[in-house]
């Protein structure tokens, strides 16, 4: 099976507010901006051509992306691929998503066409930290453990038309799990002229201060050049990028934030009053044309808990504002002070390749941005995923691509799309995502009365979510306005619900007036097991009016988590204030027994159910 993500002109991508139809063929998206191109997309491993030593596909692990993953066989034990179809000969970065639940390295020699490439360690990554949830149900270590992935990269050469992938076990321990290979145009070094931060004084010992040495290389980068960071950990404050360049961090190469108070103080000065964030590690304003890759990381350094106290001075590990064409692929971002990666006000981005691990805040938060896509990513984070929000009323986010991502594990949300809405998000596709342990799955918001529409979600495996879905509309803005609207969720399994609450989808009522939710359709969605055990039927919640002005913690103008509201009185969907409401397939169970109904509906019209089958598993 062979999942394409790129494959549109530029021109086609640089506004999709015709309507659904454009975004459908976004994703099967091809950016090409200029004289520029990108292109990717993805193989499932377990469609494999051929095997000797014992691999299997299975699909023991849950979540995955796409029918289950490869299970590799012992030492030698060989497996190939020989649908991998690029359009020309050229580099090419192969993108193996690989599980390793283990405490060792599980290596395997690469070939291509043949040709003997190099072995990959699938070295263990960083284990996810997990607060104390007790109420989950079927939460195994070693069942999560295998759930969880990271990308290991390769730059290899591929001919035009079908090329040939082999991986062979060379460990007595294994190989790993493998959910997806990747594979993406890549630059195979950085375009010259290069500009070594060493020659300018850099050391890559994981001590020296490097900030001054640093700024003096991406100054002297000429137009169209690189600054080029060589294996070793490099200690600096603020690195402020430019435009027209590419920032090169090669593997085994890390920027690292210098864990000092006072002196990140004066280092973190990259601030524009009136927008949101302020503070960042890795930063660029008015950035055009920007390149960051290479295959190393930026490191926000902030390990056992949060570096600065003080909430504004907390930096984001990586960002930009105010600009155009900027690509961010094969990188890991780790250990942010606040959220981890933020574009702002840009358009026109590619994100690719992100390994992102850090137990403090959101992961990728692309604010008030168009034609954005975020593919081949593996994302672990302290709060949500993925957060596409608008802080600009003027601007919003149109035309956003989410495809072959998986969520290892967040604190809050997987997708959180529109928590903050002062502008309109629409055009939107999430597409192939695996999360596990989250609090939510799918989280749509219209907090401020705009328009929240056109949205396709399609393909996403959730294991143990506090609520599977969660769609409100608050009634900020005038009833005629468009809030949420189009919304498309298709062919979903979620697993082992560890709420109560179940899911939701809500207009709101204030003053009398009604401000529904519009054209919402589930089609093919499995959610096994809701949770149950409710003796008595709870009383119908409170009705959400809507933000105020300033957001407060105090419900009912509070902020809209799922949980300013206790049980509602469905164990699977409570939808209330709502138009047009159609469940195709949609199918669930709730274990315990449970008092409730499976769907309450309250103020609903057009609501319709077709092929629906609902079990109540008794004790």
């Amino acid at each position: 099976m062979r999942t394409e993500i790129s494959n549109i002109p530029g021109e086609v991508r640089k506004r999709m507010k015709a309507g659904f139809v454009a975004l459908l063929l976004l994703s099967l998206s091809f950016c090409s901006w200029a004289s520029d191109s990108f292109w990717t997309f993805y193989i499932e491993a377990e469609n494999f051509n051929s095997q000797t030593g014992g691999n299997k596909a299975s699909s023991e692990y849950f979540p995955y992306i796409g029918e289950g993953y490869l299970e590799m066989g012992g030492e030698n034990a060989a497996v190939a691929w020989n649908n991998v179809s690029v359009p020309n000969t050229g580099k090419y970065t192969l993108l193996f998503k690989y599980a390793n639940n283990t405490e060792h390295e599980l290596p395997c020699s690469l070939k291509v066409n043949g040709k003997s490439i190099k072995k990959i360690s699938f070295a263990p990554f960083p284990k996810n930290w997990e607060i104390d949830r007790p109420e989950v149900t079927h939460h195994k270590p070693e069942t999560v453990g295998w759930a969880k992935y990271w990308n290991a990269r390769v730059i290899v050469d591929l001919k035009a038309g079908a090329n040939t992938l082999e991986l062979i076990v060379t460990s007595e321990a294994g190989g790993p799990h493998i959910d997806n290979i990747g594979i993406s145009t890549a630059l195979a070094s950085p375009p010259a002229p290069v500009i070594s931060v060493k020659n300018y004084g850099a050391i890559g010992d994981g001590r020296t201060d490097n900030s001054d040495a640093i700024a003096k290389a991406i100054a002297a980068c000429p137009y169209g050049g690189s600054v080029l960071f060589e294996e070793g950990v490099y200690m600096t404050g603020s690195v402020i990028l430019k435009a027209n360049m590419t920032l090169w961090i090669s593997e085994g190469a890390v920027i690292r934030a210098i864990q000092d108070n006072d002196k990140m103080k004066n280092c973190y000065e990259a601030r524009f009053q009136g927008d949101w964030f302020t503070k960042y590690f890795v930063f660029g304003n008015k950035v055009d044309n920007l390149t960051i890759t290479g295959g190393g990381a930026i490191d926000g350094n902030a390990v056992n808990g949060y570096r600065i106290k003080n909430k504004p001075m907390r930096p984001v590990a990586l960002g930009f504002i105010n600009s155009n064409n900027v690509k961010v692929t094969n990188i890991n971002i780790l250990n942010s002070d606040a959220w981890c990666f933020i574009p702002q006000k840009s358009d026109n981005i590619i994100i690719d390749g992100i390994n992102l691990y850090s137990p403090n805040k959101d992961g990728i938060a692309a604010m008030d941005c168009d034609n954005t896509s975020i593919t081949n990513c593996v994302l672990s984070c302290g709060d949500d995923a993925i957060v596409p929000k608008s802080y600009d009323p003027s601007r919003g986010l149109d035309s956003l691509v989410v495809k072959n991502v998986t969520i290892n594990y967040c604190k809050w949300k997987g997708i959180k799309y529109g928590g903050a809405t002062r502008g309109n998000l629409t055009n939107a596709i999430f597409e192939d995502l695996a999360m596990v342990y989250t609090h939510s799955g799918l989280a749509l918001y219209s907090t401020s009365g705009c328009t929240v529409q056109n949205i396709k979600v399609n393909r996403i495996k959730m294991n143990n979510p506090y609520s599977p879905f969660f769609i409100i509309r608050g009634a900020s803005g005038s009833p005629y306005e468009t809030g949420i609207k189009d919304v498309y969720i298709s062919n979903i399994e979620a697993r082992n619900v560890y709420s109560n609450q179940g899911s939701t989808i809500q207009g709101a009522e204030k003053d009398g007036v009604i401000y529904p939710v519009q054209n919402i359709f589930l089609t093919n969605v499995i959610v096994k097991d809701f949770k149950g055990g409710l003796e008595t039927v709870p009383a119908m919640p409170p009705v959400f009016p809507g933000l105020r002005p300033r957001v407060s913690d105090a419900f009912p103008e509070g902020y809209p988590e799922t949980l300013i509201w206790d049980e509602f009185p469905a164990w699977a969907y409570f939808i209330r204030f709502a138009e047009n409401v159609v469940f195709t397939n949609v199918t669930h169970d709730v274990y315990p027994a449970d008092a409730r109904e499976a769907i309450v509906i309250e103020e609903v019209s057009g609501f319709k159910i077709n092929k629906h089958e609902e079990k109540n598993i008794p004790l």
